[in-house]
């Protein structure tokens, strides 16, 4: 038997047992954290310490914000828990009876797992490689973790797919034209784009027409040319690239892109699928038909969308029957009584396509109301109310991402995690103080659309005023692509004539003419005596008191001019204006405690989380990620950040990296202090230790 461990217990034990309904649903051995495989060898004092110490951390749990509940009935319930762990042969004797009973449990949250491996295997003589991440969906439905799925296969072949060739059409190329297509349709107002197809207007049922293909393609280029400098301009021309080298080259990547359409139709409508299909096990009559319309909408033709409906239903174990289901017989004397419990399982799944999630919930508890005593129907309510508690989490996951996407003013992050909101729950409330979706999607189409008129006028405007146009649409739209690439792109003024004067306290003052460019900061740096840099300080004001000089000789000083994060050559106390390296980019700069804050140490992976020890005194961090290189500081402009609370880590057993990030990519924490103001101050820079790459 391991160490019992706090964080795993948490992790594992409890939020299991909390998702299956609490203590009722599971038994002394998983609850202590006792091994059944090693019930027998165990002995009683050895069992009596590992009672004591969980009981010893349920205590300690019962404030915690998510699991106090079921803390108090564990609580509550120890003395008859523990009472059958301490006598071994009462212990031998449950011990049994709990392997029957998990057996029994586990067949059925296995069923429709093993149901869907052995069609694939009687299909493909083993199981494809390319639907294990199927499987582990249909698991999940059950309750099953990747893992659990995973042990499962061990008793299959698992066949290796065969090796694709080397395509135009990436995956990164891919998300290019999705992201690209759902700018056109802010931009433009018209019929949706969902497709290269149709931005062109071409049915893709014509798709291989590659005559058509190019009349139109040629028509809006043509169209393109006449288009005055601007956002829009810049965006139907990248798409008109994408038009070229994907349904232009050759029939080989044409085909790929219709594919790639399909898998993300496939990907959208599985959810949907599978609340459709989760009672009757068969997708028939309206939701056949909304589903079908769906697909549609989204760029399929109608073959293409009625076989990829029948594959999602084949892979959840259903059928697609076009024709409306037929009607029940009455009730006769001799006939089955209908079950009260359907039709609230019913209005759940609609109101499930609806996206009506918080209205689901309160059908399935309906439904829970009115299960019989034999308790038949749990299985495919349990089934729905999986579905809503996932429905429910993604979309409360979107709202806190979309909360600090607008606080960060990153408005085309946070407009499309709104979106999300709207199609998959629109029923679910915005958090406290918040204002409506509605109310919320108007503000951050209209900061975009501010943006783009400011950029589109920074571009087409004098030289002079293409700074501070393009520094006000930034501020505007953190996010805002065409301005951000053309900050990067304008020339930064160093600051000049940089002097540092001891006064007779001790500190040196650090002055500076300041630079041409509007609304400027300046970041202040010391020469060590190994050759490093270490950042004093950051401010908008032309000179800076170093109260951690050093009280011998004169310190070396340099100062650099920063814009939306970007930074000009440094400017040197003892000689002057400093070429960056590498055509002027920013290279990272570590220092062992920047800002004088205290840093984190002993950065580490741990079961997909980011952990790390903190330092005393430090209650909050600022995470900041990036996936080409190292960030350079907390304001990277290239870098995604979010603040970290000491209990929010403790809630979560580390920090949980979004999932939308890719990896690997490289990770870093600033610490950060709390001012007796109020004030956040974010540590200027990262320690080495305070730094790691993740691989995900």
């Amino acid at each position: 038997m391991e160490a019992f461990n706090p964080n795993d217990y948490r992790k594992r034990v409890l939020a299991d047992v909390e998702r299956r309904g609490g203590p009722g649903e599971s038994d002394p051995f998983e609850l202590y954290d006792i091994p059944l495989d090693e019930v027998d060898s165990l002995s009683d004092a050895e069992i009596a310490v590992r009672v004591e110490e969980v009981w010893g951390f349920w205590q300690r749990q019962r404030d915690h914000p998510k699991y106090r509940v079921l803390v108090g009935l564990l609580v509550a319930a120890h003395p008859a828990l523990s009472r059958v762990l301490f006598d071994s042969a009462a212990r031998r004797v449950e011990a049994g009876r709990i392997r029957e009973m998990r057996e029994r449990r586990d067949a059925d949250r296995y069923e429709m797992l093993d149901a869907a491996i052995s069609r694939l295997v009687q299909r493909h003589g083993g199981v494809p490689s390319g639907k294990v991440s199927g499987l582990e969906e249909i698991g999940a439905m059950g309750g099953l973790s990747a893992t659990e799925v995973a042990t499962r296969l061990r008793r299959h072949r698992v066949i290796e797919d065969a090796p694709m060739p080397v395509s135009v059409l990436t995956d990164q190329r891919r998300q290019q034209i999705r992201q690209l297509l759902s700018e056109w349709e802010r931009l433009i107002d018209g019929e949706p784009t969902p497709t290269l197809f149709a931005l062109l207007r071409v049915d893709p049922a014509k798709a291989g027409q590659a005559q058509e293909i190019r009349l139109r393609a040629e028509a809006l280029r043509a169209r393109s040319r006449e288009l005055p400098p601007g956002r829009i301009r810049v965006v139907l021309d990248e798409l008109l690239i994408h038009i070229q080298d994907v349904l232009e080259s050759d029939e080989a990547t044409l085909r790929e892109y219709l594919r790639s359409v399909a898998e993300d139709v496939a990907e959208e409508l599985r959810p949907k699928v599978r609340a459709a299909v989760l009672v009757e096990d068969e997708l028939v009559g309206d939701d056949f038909q909304y589903l079908l319309d769906e697909a549609m909408r989204l760029g399929l033709e109608r073959s293409d969308a009625t076989r990829v409906l029948t594959e999602i239903a084949a892979e959840l174990g259903a059928r697609v029957s076009n024709s409306p289901p037929t009607a029940p017989p009455q009730p006769t004397s001799s006939a089955p009584a209908p079950r009260l419990w359907e039709a609230p399982l019913k209005a759940a799944r609609a109101a499930l396509r609806g996206a009506r999630p918080q209205e689901a919930a309160r059908h399935v508890e309906e439904a829970h109301r009115l299960v019989g005593p034999d308790g038949e129907g749990l299985t495919p309510i349990r089934s729905v109310s999986d579905e809503v508690d996932r429905v429910l989490n993604e979309a409360k996951a979107h709202w806190r991402d979309a909360m600090a996407a607008r606080a960060a003013k990153r408005y085309f992050e946070a407009l499309a995690h709104l979106e999300k909101v709207r199609c998959t729950a629109a029923d679910l409330l915005p958090p406290n103080q918040v204002p409506s979706i509605d109310q919320l999607l108007a503000e951050a189409r209209y900061a975009i659309a501010e943006a783009d008129r400011l950029f589109a006028e920074a571009q087409s405007g004098p030289t002079d005023a293409r700074m501070r146009g393009l520094l006000a649409a930034v501020e505007i739209c953190a996010d805002h692509g065409g301005a951000v690439t053309a900050l990067a792109e304008s020339p930064l003024e160093a600051p000049q004539r940089v002097e540092a004067t001891r006064l007779a306290n001790g500190s040196v003052l650090v002055a500076w003419s300041p630079t041409s460019t509007d609304n400027v900061a300046y970041r202040v740096t010391r020469l060590r005596p190994d050759g490093s840099w270490r950042v004093v300080g950051r401010t908008q004001a032309t000179e800076l008191e170093d109260g951690g000089a050093p009280a011998a000789g004169q310190p070396v000083y340099a100062v650099a001019a920063a814009v939306a994060g970007r930074y000009s050559e440094i400017t040197r106390s003892d000689t002057g204006p400093v070429a960056k390296p590498q055509g002027g980019q920013e290279q990272p700069q570590d220092d062992p405690t920047p800002s004088g804050i205290p840093t984190v140490t002993g950065l580490a992976e741990q079961a997909g989380l980011l952990v790390f020890m903190w330092p005393i005194g430090v209650t909050e961090v600022m995470a900041v990620v990036r996936p080409d290189q190292p960030p350079i500081n907390p304001d990277d402009p290239k870098a995604r950040s979010w603040k970290v609370t000491n209990m929010r880590y403790e809630i979560d057993g580390g920090v949980p990296i979004p999932p939308d990030i890719p990896r690997p990519c490289h990770i870093a924490i600033a610490s950060c202090r709390r001012e007796p103001n109020g004030n956040l101050t974010v540590a200027a820079g990262f320690a080495p230790t305070a730094r790691i790459r993740w691989l995900g």
